[in-house]
């Protein structure tokens, strides 16, 4: 199976390599406006994809299995499950951070089943009727990458032509919960992993962590061969990206004046120190600050939102 798997992403590579000539040979150049059809939105400003609130990604939900498969196709990350049962339900809020092909990026799922047994197999359904204020700051060896904030139930950012390793990425998190009940069923469940009380904080019904190194053991497929494989040819096709398509990529001068989704300063209070940030010691922020995403627009909490 697993051979079978490698070749159809070789074959998926050969073909994506061919379409890409194929646009570049049309059109001359790339550009990610209005970027959409995978399930994210991409910001020419910050230079970031983002995941929309609606992508298709929220149909198939989550499953342990997908974090086996993740490896074979190239996707290096570390992961941090936290499982706990709340309101009748068997929640999974997880952490990823790492080397996706050719994009560097982090992710915060929030899922649910109603299953009373969960085991590796559960496919957990996307918390769309309950999603979370959440914020996230992703550092390379201590140079800030990106920020993102939204209400979510997948939060979720990427540079694309970036090459890392997961041990040098580091990520600030805050996730605000409804009520305290909640928070404390998570906390249980969070506290078994052993982190230190200086990576992690409690404000009210906040949630903040600094998520540096997973406390969760690997899964099978991320065995040092396979890193190494999978890291050498994301490495190598991130350079062929770089050298090939990053001129080809539209400039940003080009693109005429629209209104984008821009964090700027509805990154809360606590998220604002670019140099040292170190949340665990800040006081704990009066109101969260985080803005809504409805579709593919950002908006401040109690704002008006007017769709163009």
């Amino acid at each position: 199976m697993i051979v079978v798997c490698i070749i159809l992403i070789l074959i998926l590579c050969l073909l994506l390599k061919f379409g890409i000539c194929l646009f570049l040979h049309k059109h001359g150049k790339i550009s990610y406006k209005n970027f959409n059809a995978l399930g994210f939105a991409y910001d020419e400003k910050k230079d970031i994809f983002y995941s929309t609130k609606n992508a298709w990604q929220k149909d198939f939900g989550y499953s342990h299995l997908y974090d086996v498969a993740a490896p074979i196709g190239s996707i290096i990350v570390d992961t941090e499950p936290v499982h706990f049962f709340y309101n009748n339900r068997n929640w999974l809020i997880t952490f990823w951070k790492g080397q996706y092909g050719i994009t560097t990026g982090a992710e915060i799922g929030i899922y649910y089943t109603e299953e009373k047994k969960i085991h590796r197999n559960t496919i957990y359904k996307p918390a769309t009727e309950d999603m979370l204020d959440m914020c996230f700051i992703l550092y390379k060896k201590g140079k800030e990458i990106m920020r993102i904030c939204a209400n979510h139930w997948w939060l979720a950012g990427f540079k694309l032509g970036m090459f890392s390793h997961p041990k040098e990425l580091s990520m600030y998190l805050q996730i605000t919960f409804p009520n305290k009940e909640m928070l404390n069923t998570f906390l249980i469940s969070f506290e078994k992993l052993k982190y230190k009380s200086k990576e992690y904080k409690i404000c009210g019904n906040i949630f903040l962590l600094k998520y540096k190194k997973p406390h969760t053991k690997r899964v099978w497929t991320r065995s040092h061969i396979i890193d190494f494989i999978s890291q050498h040819n994301n490495k190598r096709n991130v350079k062929l990206y770089n050298k090939y398509l990053e001129d080809a990529v539209q400039n940003k001068n080009d693109l005429p004046n629209e209104k984008y989704f821009i964090l700027n300063d509805y990154i809360p209070n606590i998220l604002k120190n670019n140099k040292q940030l170190d949340f665990i010691k800040l006081p704990c922020p009066k109101k969260s600050g985080v803005i809504l995403l409805r579709d593919d627009i950002y908006s401040t909490v109690g704002g008006n939102y007017n769709e163009k």
